[in-house]
């Protein structure tokens, strides 16, 4: 949709006065501002450059751990690999995390 519009500021300034000349508000703010507007591609530029950091920001910050892993000291982590071990359980058995992660 749109994508066989012809384009061009030539264009866009035609349309423009014509909408002005009906009365539409808009259009005129636009006609008016028309030379000292910067071209769209700045922006884009900037806010996808923002968009990148803020991710790179999201990326570094903290860990990537479960929201309900287990922390526990070292001692008491080793009287529960042998209580696990005195069950029957491999020495090296362990639960996979299997909740959802931040990676794509």
């Amino acid at each position: 949709m749109g994508r066989e519009a012809k384009y061009g500021k030539e264009l866009a300034l035609y349309w423009l006065i014509r909408a002005a000349n009906q009365g539409n508000e808009y259009a005129q703010f636009f006609l008016d501002r028309a030379d000292s507007l910067h071209p769209p591609s700045v922006m884009l530029a900037a806010t996808r450059l923002l968009h990148h950091m803020s991710r790179i920001f999201t990326d570094n910050s903290l860990p990537k751990t479960g929201p309900v892993e287990m922390r526990i000291d070292r001692k008491r982590l080793q009287k529960l690999r042998e209580k696990k071990i005195a069950m029957g359980h491999k020495p090296d058995d362990h639960e996979e995390y299997t909740g959802p992660t931040l990676s794509m």
